[in-house]
């Protein structure tokens, strides 16, 4: 029992891991624009296959791991897991790459590159990722008006075997530094879909989703730590705690759906794809592309801004632990 959070999670990474050479447009394959018959063909099903099978090897051995080693020391072995199992993945997807790039489609001869003209509407459930900081602001009111309540000290983290292991005091720190954090996050995911929508083409179709999935992030972060907060004066069971997951399963399951459907052919050059994973093109404006592995936008790392973004998780996290000590 102790390790079937461990096993799971490790199992579901393996699985979409596995999964990636059909998550992209029927016209990808291996970051490759192919004909969008090729991936049934003798040689796309064989290119997929060998993919999977390099991919199966650290992943059952991960999980043979993790069941034999993983009740020593869980983070470790899981951790080691992942890695594997992950590294398998990207360098069999770049080695593919080059393997089918030398007979990859041709590009249309005409390329279009502009962005946004004019002002342009921003969906509307945009600025629902802004409700968030409600629910934490509600939050903190809440346990501010119960603060008598509130245990002098209370767990905030549990073992595999669910015994405490960190505790808290009843402190401005204590109680309101993990709600600060969480805001800080709601507001990095809100910019980010800002920076989705405005940074993109205008023709491009997997705005909307990618704003609605980075709204949902937030909404679901939101929830999660509004959930363990009030749960220090609100007894809540598991299954509510468990349904601050549903925003980011939906938002999810959307982008993967708009992913998949048909669309214009790909403006992006093949020469700027390195391995089929990083795009990188100094004379496209665009902050963002549509990816050509897995789903939604990628960056254009020939782009300024792009390293601003990178950066910007780092410091967010690095910020959040430096209010929390400072509180």
């Amino acid at each position: 029992m102790i390790l079937i959070i461990p096993l799971f999670g490790h199992l579901l990474t393996s699985i979409l891991i596995l999964a990636v050479p059909n998550l992209p447009r029927r016209e990808l394959l291996f970051g490759v624009v192919v004909p969008v018959d090729f991936r049934s063909s003798p040689e796309g099903r064989r290119a997929i296959r060998i993919f999977r099978c390099v991919v199966a090897v650290p992943a059952i051995a991960g999980l043979i791991a993790i069941a034999l080693w993983g009740s020593r020391s869980v983070p470790v072995v899981t951790s080691m897991a992942a890695i594997g199992t992950s590294l398998a993945g990207a360098l069999t997807f770049v080695a593919m790459n080059r393997k089918f790039k030398p007979f990859a489609v041709q590009p249309q001869s005409v390329r279009v590159f502009e962005l946004n003209a004019g002002r342009e509407r921003l969906p509307w459930f945009t600025w629902l990722g802004l409700v968030p900081l409600l629910m934490l602001l509600a939050t903190a009111l809440y346990l501010q008006a119960n603060w008598d309540s509130l245990a002098s000290r209370y767990p905030v983290h549990r073992d595999i075997h669910g015994t405490p292991n960190r505790w808290a005091d009843r402190s401005v720190q204590g109680v309101y530094g993990p709600l600060l954090f969480a805001a800080g996050v709601a507001v990095y995911f809100f910019g980010l879909a800002l920076a989705m929508w405005y940074g993109s083409r205008r023709s491009e179709p997997l705005r909307r989703p990618m704003v609605g999935f980075f709204v949902a992030i937030g909404w679901s972060f939101a929830l999660m730590m509004a959930g363990v907060a009030l749960g220090r004066v609100i007894p809540l069971p598991v299954g509510v705690v468990a349904f601050a997951w549903l925003p980011i399963l939906l938002g999810a399951g959307y982008l993967i759906k708009k992913s998949n459907e048909p669309r214009d052919p790909d403006p992006t050059p093949d020469e700027c794809w390195k391995g089929g994973m990083i795009y990188y093109n100094s004379n496209d404006a665009a902050l963002f592309v549509a990816r050509r592995y897995g789903v939604g936008l990628t960056s254009n790392m020939a782009h300024p801004w792009s390293w601003v973004m990178l950066a910007s998780g780092p410091v967010l996290i690095a910020t959040g632990f430096l209010v929390n000590r400072l509180l």
